[in-house]
């Protein structure tokens, strides 16, 4: 006689369900908001599967949970990545889960392959599980603005931290809360809505870092908060001076920049940017404004092609004599972050004007063949002298016919 089954009790092969706390449901969900728009082929991807698999090393059931649902909508970033989790699982006691995802994977066409060398072994720092997460926003008004979900440091398990230089130099704000990673989600949603492409970038801890040093630098203010020292404390922790910008990971060095300015259109470039963090001061583009003048009310009339000439050899000098020593550095930094934040949120070709600009910058090369360094000048003269800057003396290319004298006198 064969025995009647009882649907009550589950099968041996059956799958029995992990429940995960509702902390843990918070993290799982932020790992697959992270998963979803990383660059399978990226190298920032490589670096945040060893963080996971170093967050996850002793959860095997978070794991098991995650690859599991993944496996339900494969891609290749999920496969990536349970490629470089299973390991965790099939140690545990969760091996039948892991044997379902690698089901599913195959069914959709992922190949698994099992690594013929021993794994290494990983060794585990206690109170490391939990890693930072740093966001950059390109928002009008504050120079970078940076936010960072730290672990520990109160009863919440995280602590939210915010960073942004304001009024002209004058104010670094720095706000420190505890927090969850629920409220980072919504938070990040939320300051998003006033940024470039209503996105927030994520960037490195140690790039977080270098962003809040060079604006604790930068500020003209010397008053510093309880919140500032916090906020130093912290990120000393992945502080590294010596290391290049995030920018030179995502994008390749220019041997020859110069070569590549004519590909600019500074117009468009410009037309939405805030440069007001490097307008230069009243004093300093004065005598420019002057000589300007004078070009304006010539004791000599001299044809206007002559004339436009002159004002754009006088701005160039201009720029070639102000954007020296730590304004050019400042003026490399500014598109460099530009460059990172475009190249970031899709928009390549002006993150390719911006990376053309900063390269140059960076170089030796006369600043004031720089397109940025030159409108910056105009920019400058046009905010302390309304008006004072010309249409042609910008378009210099829409010029009318004139008849003139051999002296250079102009005929009506």
């Amino acid at each position: 006689m064969t025995k009647k089954l009882d649907p009550k009790k589950k099968s041996k092969t059956e799958k029995q369900e992990i429940a995960l706390s509702s902390d843990e449901a918070e993290e799982l969900q932020m790992i697959v908001d992270r998963l979803a728009v990383q660059d399978p082929e990226g190298e920032s991807f490589e670096r945040y599967l060893l963080s996971l698999k170093t967050a996850l090393g002793k959860r095997p059931h978070l794991a098991a949970v995650l690859l599991d649902r993944l496996s339900k909508n494969p891609s290749p970033t999920a496969f990536r990545t349970f490629s470089a989790l299973e390991g965790i699982v099939e140690n545990s006691s969760y091996r039948r889960h892991i044997k379902q995802a690698a089901y599913r994977f195959s069914q959709r066409g992922f190949a698994l392959e099992k690594e013929e060398t021993p794994p290494k072994t990983v060794v585990l720092i206690q109170g490391e599980e939990k890693h930072p997460l740093c966001n950059f926003f390109l928002v009008q008004g504050t120079l970078w603005l940076v936010s960072a979900m730290v672990p520990g440091g109160g009863r919440a398990p995280y602590s939210l931290l915010t960073a942004f230089l304001e009024v002209d130099y004058e104010a670094l704000n720095v706000k420190i809360i505890e927090t969850t990673q629920k409220f980072y989600r919504e938070y990040l949603r939320k300051v998003s809505q006033h940024a470039l492409a209503n996105k927030a970038v994520e960037i490195p801890a140690w790039h977080a870092a270098r962003l809040f040093f060079e604006m604790l630098d930068l500020s003209t203010s010397r008053d510093t908060s309880p919140d500032v020292e916090r906020a130093r404390n912290i990120f000393k922790r992945y502080y590294d001076p010596d290391r290049k910008p995030y920018v030179y990971d995502l994008m390749a060095e220019i041997a020859e920049p110069a070569r590549h300015l004519p590909e600019i259109d500074i117009t468009e470039f410009l037309k939405d940017m805030d440069v007001t963090w490097l307008r230069f001061s009243k004093e300093d583009v004065q005598p420019a404004y002057e000589k300007l003048k004078d070009l304006e009310s010539p004791l000599l009339v001299v044809p206007r092609d002559v004339q436009v000439e002159r004002r754009e050899a006088l701005l160039s000098g201009t720029a070639e004599a102000l954007c020296v020593g730590d304004t050019r550095r400042l003026f490399q930094r500014y598109f460099e972050e530009q460059a990172m934040g475009l190249k970031l949120t899709g928009f390549e070709e002006r993150a390719n004007w911006s990376w053309i600009i900063a390269q140059h910058l960076k170089g030796d090369s006369p600043a004031g063949e720089n397109p940025a360094a030159y409108q910056v000048v105009m920019y400058s003269i046009e905010y302390y002298w309304p008006g004072s800057i010309k249409r042609e003396q910008q378009e210099p290319e829409h010029r009318h016919e004139e008849r003139r004298t051999e002296s250079g006198i102009i005929l009506p």
